[in-house]
């Protein structure tokens, strides 16, 4: 892979909870643990459903990155402002890059 096409950076981010001590309250968080250099390419197309008299859009993103072995599907990546849910982390050319499928958050 050509590196010079990994010019956007995003952003990684883990979820986490927490229990207030006053109110017994969970709080959730999402806490930032690194940013990338990332190639973006977006799906050519989209999908939409209608799930419980809600209709719901999904735009599908792939982001590559260089490796690292933090990643996962239960975090999320920010980017241009909007987040973005892991949906899928696969690991390419010999932990040298992943290429994350995630869907677009609304």
């Amino acid at each position: 892979m050509n590196a010079g096409l990994m010019d956007q950076l995003v952003s990684l981010q883990s979820y986490s909870e927490s229990i207030d001590s006053n109110t017994g309250e969970k709080l959730q968080s999402w806490s930032e643990y690194a940013t990338a250099w990332s190639r973006i390419q977006q799906a050519e197309s989209g999908s939409e459903v209608v799930d419980a008299d809600r209709r719901e859009h999904k735009q599908t993103v792939q982001f590559t990155i260089r490796f690292n072995s933090s990643v996962q599907v239960t975090h999320r990546i920010v980017w241009d402002s909007k987040n973005y849910n892991i949906i899928n982390v696969a690991n390419i050319e010999r932990d040298m890059y992943l290429k994350i499928q995630a869907e677009l958050v609304q």
